[in-house]
């Protein structure tokens, strides 16, 4: 795939900025459910894929468009503590007492400190002009823009 040759190409130059723009909106608007250790669909992952339906389709001669983006792993959260830690010295020695709470906002939502995207381990995509190689290689550019991820993980098929 040349790179270049996409960016020089003004659809493929704005079929690159709705991307990338659409992943800044994304990873800036991200307030959805992610559960820590939680193994199932969120918010995020849904929209993430309606978004690349949505903007996949707008390619020229893509045609209607389905994706499945397989998950390795769910996403995470990183909240704050407040910690309390005391320590007894005592005639048997020392004693720790430490506890923890959950830190919030003044919207009673937890602070969260880092967050971590779902590990995507790869794409099916499946449009009517799927067998057309241009269209397909620009399905896999958007997808590639969008996600990070490498082109060998992401396989573009024909709608029947």
């Amino acid at each position: 795939m040349n790179l270049s040759k996409l960016v020089m190409d003004k659809k493929g130059l704005f079929i690159i900025i709705c991307v990338l723009v659409l992943g800044v909106m994304m990873l800036m608007g991200n307030n959805s459910g992610i559960k820590t250790g939680v193994k199932s669909e969120n918010t995020s992952e849904i929209n993430i894929n309606r978004e690349l339906e949505k903007i996949l389709s707008s390619v020229e001669g893509a045609g209607r468009v389905k994706v499945l983006i397989n998950y390795n792993q769910s996403g995470e959260k990183i909240l704050a503590y407040d910690m309390e830690s005391n320590i007894n010295e005592k005639e048997s020695g020392k004693e720790n007492n430490s506890k923890s709470e959950v830190v919030y906002d003044g919207n009673k939502m937890p602070v969260i400190l880092k967050e971590y995207m779902p590990k995507v381990e790869g794409v099916i995509i499946v449009a009517q002009g799927g067998n057309i190689d241009n269209v397909k290689k620009q399905l896999i550019a958007g997808t590639v823009a969008l996600l990070g991820i490498d082109e060998h993980k992401i396989e573009v098929l024909k709608m029947k």
